[in-house]
């Protein structure tokens, strides 16, 4: 299967460990530096395992210690802060102009306010044809009519099974 590593977290340390049998100190290299961690694992005589990696936020190096096992070493990086951390490495900054992916659109943001605002706007202009607008001008007499009014286009309504409005 080969060399492989693992990291976990606690809120004071990152434990970074590289799993392999029989390592011994004279095979192993190991640089921690404030937001750098440099591992390198003689594998044999032409090989080398590296870890080479700008970690995602500082740590205390003058704290932070390793550990030989039979299986694995472990090597704990004591946090500056106990901040959580989303991944070991520090992802790369993006620049707020460029692009995650590649697109041809090159139009600004869209302020969806302002266009539900355009429709409305246009929906209320809107005439609409046939029974829509029939219905509609029902819903204007009824919505402005007094109270005799309403309630004999009701009584209208019910009395022709919502076929007719007469007055």
């Amino acid at each position: 299967m080969g060399i492989r590593h693992e990291w976990f977290q606690t809120e004071q340390y990152i434990t970074v460990t590289i799993f392999e049998k029989g390592i011994s100190e004279d095979r192993l290299q190991i640089v921690i530096g404030k937001q750098n961690l440099n591992v390198i694992v003689k594998v044999d005589g032409n090989t080398d395992y590296t870890i080479d990696v700008t970690l995602q936020h500082p740590i205390n190096p003058d704290t932070s210690s390793h550990k030989i096992f039979k299986t694995k070493v472990e090597i704990r990086l004591c946090k500056a802060t106990g901040v959580r951390w989303d991944s070991l490495e520090q992802k790369e900054q993006v620049d707020a102009n460029q692009r995650g992916y590649p697109t041809s659109n090159r139009r600004e943001a869209v302020d969806w306010d302002r266009v539900e605002a355009e429709v409305v706007k246009q929906d209320a202009e809107e005439k609409g044809e046939g029974d829509a607008a029939l219905n509609e001008l029902f819903q204007k007499i009824y919505a402005d009519g007094n109270e005799d009014t309403k309630r004999a286009m009701v009584k209208s309504f019910q009395e022709s099974g919502g076929t007719v409005l007469e007055h």
